[in-house]
């Protein structure tokens, strides 16, 4: 679809080379749209099958818990808001552990199919997701549409497999055959040929049923299988939606009357329709002999302060993204009692950016175990020995988890993207096109390497995450040689008499301190226990020491840190300013 030679997208309201109202629209469809007999057959056996075709909004990863006295089974699901082509939001879940839901992205084209209704049963396992998650709906198959292929996502519960059994012309004959023993008071043999026929009746009967309904369930399968096939063949392109809107560029700029953004090189905006390309208009004419020199400079001064002014949305956001980034490293020294200190490197690093990409996968880990209890009950009667009975019970206790694990790409200030692993709670609640503060330490040492995510936020979904400080950081050095003391000193009390320790005692303590022990012969009687009150006096020593220097320690770290404290607290303080400024940009 085009207007004045221009392509026209589903959003456009104005054309934007001549700013005229655009009556026609582009239509974009859905794939029953496209295909009216997709679901007919589908419904004829669950009236309820529906699809939902539109754009991927927001997605937020959650998970849900089955919990027993033998089971703790944890499921991750995505929770995802699509805007079909009314602009209605449709909310549900999906299963985020399949490989192709797992790499779903804002913004992406789907297929959401639910053959009949389905809901998730098993509690949310977190507070926070059960402020966002609104429903218990659950979509089992998922079409991602892109311009060349698609991709299919199809939960185990969507199977062809018959569960059904025949047990109930056995239940039933049993019952006969009781009725007829004993209510009737035939004999053991006209009973059962009285219940024979009943059993006989409802198995074929059973039967028949069975069969009808294995039969139905495949046919239901396969219905659903063609159907997705049919969606499966259904393009970005056919669906219309490959024009949905302009992709954002670098040199976009913002619309002079509307504030809106739009392409560097549209002559009107096509949100309202203003013209745009407003030239500075100079002061001077060419045929104008007249005009004076100070004129002729103020004309200039004026052209160079529009040209200077910046106009595009990547000068816009990479100013605010400067603003509150910072980078810098400090030398470190770690000081320690009983090790060598250690010396190395703090880098801290706040960036304000806008998510580029994401590479995200969710990971499952199921394991089993079984316990075999083994019971003895042995009897008596009347003090003789009767027999021992032994009981086994088996139990298999299962525990299930599910992580998601990635990386986020971050468009930066300096131009050059910052990637980095991004925690569970971020990775799954941040989206394409997101802005991201991000604030962290890293400690690099000789023999340590501690990582501290010092302050996370999601400003477009206002979403703040947990953090915590480099000042916390610290290192255990020494204590298997405290314990070794300890052990050595008990055992040198244990082992040796008062007398060994005579000659060393004559060695290291002066006359006047023999004399003065003499006086004491309750402790000269216990020198034994000398290595243990050394060992004491070495603990406090050592004790106050280590002491002192993590006091000297948290000082170093609190000096290291406070500079990007500052442009944290910074950004805190301003937060409601800088959520305007990036709204007016997006």
């Amino acid at each position: 679809m085009q207007h004045c030679q221009n392509t026209v997208y589903a959003t456009d309201l104005h054309c934007c080379d001549c700013g005229e109202a655009l009556e026609q629209k582009r239509q974009m469809h859905t794939v029953e749209e496209l295909n009216p007999d997709l679901l007919a057959e589908v419904k004829h056996y669950s009236p309820q099958a529906c699809t939902i075709t539109g754009v991927v909004k927001s997605m937020y990863y959650y998970k849900r818990r089955y919990k027993t006295n033998n089971d703790d089974m944890l499921y991750g699901y995505w929770w995802l808001e699509v805007e079909d082509k009314h602009g209605q939001i449709h909310e549900f879940s999906v299963d985020a552990e399949k490989e192709v839901i797992a790499n779903l992205q804002k913004g992406n084209v789907i297929t959401a199919f639910q053959p009949s209704p389905l809901t998730l049963n098993y509690r949310i396992a977190n507070n926070d997701a059960i402020k966002v998650v609104k429903n218990n709906r659950f979509m089992p198959i998922v079409i991602v549409h892109f311009a060349d292929q698609q991709y299919r996502s199809w939960d185990s519960s969507i199977n062809r497999v018959y569960t059904g059994g025949t047990v109930l012309w056995l239940v039933l004959g049993f019952i006969t055959f009781l009725v007829m023993l004993f209510a009737a008071k035939l004999e053991f043999v006209p009973a059962l040929l009285a219940t024979l026929p009943v059993a006989i009746g409802v198995f074929i009967a059973e039967h028949k049923y069975h069969k009808k309904a294995k039969a139905k369930k495949e046919a239901h399968y396969d219905a659903i299988l063609a159907a997705t096939d049919v969606m499966l063949s259904t393009s970005q392109n056919q669906l219309g939606y490959h024009m949905l809107a302009r992709l954002p560029s670098k040199s976009d700029v913002i619309c002079i009357s509307c504030q809106q953004r739009i392409s560097k090189d549209a002559a009107h905006c096509y949100c309202c329709g203003v013209k745009q390309h407003v030239e500075p208009v100079a002061s001077v004419l060419a045929d104008d002999e007249q005009s004076t020199e100070n004129q002729t400079v103020s004309a200039e001064r004026k052209a160079e302060s529009h040209l200077v002014k910046p106009t595009t949305i990547a000068d816009l956001e990479h100013a605010i993204m400067g603003e509150y980034s910072l980078d810098y490293k400090t030398n470190y020294v770690h000081k320690n009692v009983w090790a060598r200190n250690e010396k190395g490197t703090i880098r801290h690093r706040a960036v304000l950016g806008k998510v580029l990409d994401k590479a995200q996968s969710a990971h499952a880990n199921e394991t089993r175990e079984t316990v075999t209890t083994t019971e003895t009950t042995t009897t008596y009667r009347g003090g003789n020995y009767v027999g021992t009975d032994v009981t086994e019970r088996v139990q298999v206790y299962r525990n299930r988890s599910t992580t998601l694990k990635g990386e986020i790409m971050l468009e930066t200030a300096s131009g050059e993207p910052y990637i980095f692993k991004a925690g569970e709670d971020l990775l799954g609640s941040v989206d394409v096109g997101d802005w991201v503060y991000y604030a962290y330490s890293d400690v690099e040492t000789q023999r340590y390497s501690k990582y501290f995510r010092e302050y996370a936020v999601n400003v477009s979904k206002d979403i703040k995450y947990d953090y915590s400080s480099v000042k916390r950081f610290g290192m255990v050095h020494g204590f298997n040689r405290m314990v070794m003391l300890g052990l050595t000193s008990i055992g040198l009390a244990w082992y040796l008499d008062p007398q060994d320790l005579y000659p060393l005692v004559n060695a290291l303590v002066p006359d006047a301190g023999i004399e003065l022990l003499d006086q004491y012969p309750q402790v000269v009687e216990h020198l034994d226990g000398f290595p243990v009150v050394v060992f004491i006096v070495l603990s406090v020593v050592t004790g106050l020491w280590g002491f002192m220097y993590s006091l000297a320690n948290g000082t170093r770290l609190k000096r290291s840190v406070k500079k990007l404290e500052s442009t944290i607290t910074k950004f805190s303080k301003e937060y409601g300013n800088i959520l305007e400024r990036i709204k007016k940009l997006n």
